[in-house]
């Protein structure tokens, strides 16, 4: 799976910069286009002209204060994205904005349909942000859930990422996360490492799950990538991204039985808690494959 259009979604707080940081650095070593998005909640506009809130603003909630602070931050989000094509042309690309207006998590689940990639920042612990910024914070989770295709959730900035490190368990969506990341490790020039969970019961059923993967890998590594270590598989994943400087990629679904669905029940826990930015992947489309696939034709 290679990625050719990405979208970012962009709030102007100190998470979706790095987000946007992710975006261009993607595009350039995988010579992609660039969106950015940013959506008018018309939930902050309420908040906006509540009483209380209004008070401290000094404003008087009148017919037409709705449509004032609706236009405002219209104007907020149009310097936003502004902003981010003018970092865009300082690095030589062509970027396009995008500027909506709704319910954020639905706007940007509508809109992304049409790329490969979407990238969102993402609060760690302890971070406050503005109402206003809410945007990439506790969304995030609900963006992933409900996304028909990969989502980068960015965190630590892109100098500190040292490998990619795949979280495997043998499933269906764990082989597609490991070969989406082997062909990103390979155009970001960063070491590929996975890791099998397992308990002391289970420690030679993790062996045969990493052979299966080693068997998956398409590209020659000059290093081993199967490494197997015991615990609970939501604490070895932080563990061993917050150690190793990791950009940790998951399956968005494990297992169908859930006596046995690790990746699947682990992503949100996961999510809420990463200090490190997570890679979620997710199968392509059967509707929007097969729209790619008539485009293509098409072009022939």
């Amino acid at each position: 799976m290679s990625f050719e259009n990405i979208l970012v979604a962009i709030d102007g707080s100190k998470n979706s910069q790095i987000a946007a940081e992710y975006g261009f650095w993607i595009a350039n070593k995988l010579d992609a286009s660039v969106t950015g998005q940013h959506v008018v909640d018309p939930r902050l506009v309420d908040l906006f002209i509540e009483p209380e809130f209004a008070e401290e603003l000094g404003m008087d909630v009148s017919v037409d204060t709705s449509e004032r602070v609706c236009k405002a931050l219209k104007k907020i989000g149009k310097v936003i994205l502004d902003r981010f094509e003018t970092e865009a042309k300082h690095r030589n690309f062509d970027v396009k904005v995008n500027l909506s207006e709704g319910y954020i998590v639905e706007e940007i689940l509508r809109y992304s349909q049409q790329f490969d990639l979407l990238v969102v920042g993402h609060r760690g612990r302890g971070d406050r942000e503005l109402p206003a910024h809410a945007l990439l914070g506790s969304v995030a989770e609900r963006i992933v859930l409900g996304s028909q295709l990969p989502v980068l959730i960015a965190v630590q900035p892109i100098d500190r990422i040292e490998e990619i490190l795949v979280a495997f368990d043998g499933s269906e969506a764990a082989k597609g996360a490991l070969l989406m990341a082997e062909n990103f490790a390979k155009n970001v020039n960063l070491k590929l490492k996975a890791v099998v969970v397992c308990d002391d019961d289970t420690e030679s059923g993790a062996r045969a799950i990493a052979e299966q993967g080693e068997k998956c890998l398409r590209e020659y590594w000059s290093q081993d990538v199967f490494s197997i270590q015991k615990g609970d598989v939501h604490q070895i994943l932080l563990e061993r991204s917050e150690s190793n400087n990791s950009l940790l990629v998951l399956g968005a679904y494990g297992f169908k039985s859930p006596a046995q669905n690790v990746l699947g029940r682990t992503t949100t826990s996961v999510i809420r808690q990463t200090q490190k930015s997570v890679l979620v992947y997710r199968p392509a489309h059967p509707a929007k494959t097969q729209k790619q696939a008539h485009s293509k034709a098409a072009v022939k």
